[in-house]
């Protein structure tokens, strides 16, 4: 019946159309599918290990920070951690493989489980990148921020060549020995007042946030 209505072009145009309309809805299930995929992976690796050193320490604790800058570029932190001594500017990377760089290379290796080699951005530029521009944002020293790449165990990052007080990348079934190494430091301590209301402000700047309220007042 189907070849009475519709010649044998039209049919095989119909097809394709066909295929084509189930291959893109497949490949934007999947893209979806990732992206939640890596959203779980990043609430069960990283968010549990943070919190616990925050709440292990006392320490104040935001997630999940875009904060905007005077050139309207967006800076995206996943935690900040107000220490006693330091602001720690957190982010979580997923890699998977091994990871090998030094803090002069603009690009970094990561060989994966099948020896397959893909470049990837050197996460302690980003870090330094990220902290000069978060510095000229608040009006704070540089050397108030400690940049952290959180990596988790699936990541082998035995052979980096880091030599950095500032900026680190760590596995992270090392990130609380870290924070107690810096906090550690024969510096004197962040002024609590002063401290809590920079927290605030970060809190104040935090686009997330502003965005949440918003979407609080219209329901």
């Amino acid at each position: 019946m189907l070849f009475a209505v519709f010649g044998v072009k039209e049919y095989v145009i119909l097809a394709l159309a066909v295929v084509l309309v189930l291959f893109a809805l497949v490949n934007i299930f999947l893209f979806f599918r990732k992206k939640i995929l890596q959203r779980f992976a990043l609430l069960r690796y990283f968010y549990p290990v943070v919190r616990k050193t925050a709440v292990y320490y006392d320490y104040y604790l935001i997630n999940k920070l875009e904060i905007q800058l005077v050139s309207n570029e967006s800076l995206f932190i996943d935690h900040m951690l107000f220490g006693n001594k330091y602001i720690y500017v957190i982010n979580d990377y997923l890699f998977k493989g091994v990871l090998t760089g030094n803090a002069q290379d603009s690009k970094w290796i990561l060989k994966d489980k099948k020896g397959q080699e893909i470049m990837v951005d050197s996460p302690l530029l980003k870090n330094k990148k990220l902290v000069e521009k978060l510095s000229l944002r608040t009006s704070l020293d540089h050397a108030t921020f400690i940049a952290i790449t959180l990596v988790s165990k699936d990541t082998k990052i035995t052979d980096l060549e880091v030599n950095d007080s500032s900026n680190f990348v760590i596995d992270t079934r090392d990130f609380m020995k870290l924070i107690l190494k810096i906090e550690s430091r024969d510096i004197a301590p962040l002024n609590p007042e002063d401290l809590l209301k920079r927290v605030h402000e970060f809190d104040e700047l935090n686009l997330r946030k502003k965005r949440g309220r918003k979407r609080s007042k219209n329901r």
